[in-house]
């Protein structure tokens, strides 16, 4: 009686076991991945964009004028990674542009990188 008592405890610890790990296996699979921004005319994403041209501007010395942020995903790291697409003025050219923007935990903005999106 001792021993399959035994057995039905060491087998629920197991099971216990394994649905933890899985648990944990899954929320560590969500805590690093991208995931698309749902409102991207919130206005904190909007800000986000505009500061992504302005830094550029600054540091290449270009005159790139804002327009909008049409797309993005986030990511949650110690602070967030912004991916986002936006368009803008290159004199009167218009063109769609990416741009990674990193919000750190005391956030402050960092640009990581802006290109230009081939047509």
């Amino acid at each position: 009686m001792a021993k399959a008592l035994f057995l039905v405890a060491s087998l629920l610890l197991y099971v216990l076991s394994l649905s933890s790990f899985a648990a944990a296996t899954h929320r560590l699979d969500l805590a690093g991945s991208y995931k698309p921004i749902e409102n991207i005319d919130d206005p904190k994403i909007q800000s986000l964009g505009e500061f992504a041209v302005n830094e550029h501007n600054k540091q290449a010395k270009t005159q790139i004028q804002f327009q909008k942020v049409i797309g993005g995903e986030m990511q949650i790291v110690a602070g967030t990674n912004y991916k986002l697409r936006l368009t803008a003025l290159e004199g009167t050219s218009r063109g769609t542009y990416g741009t990674l923007v990193f919000t750190d935990l005391n956030n402050k903005n960092n640009l990581i990188n802006f290109y230009k999106v081939p047509k």
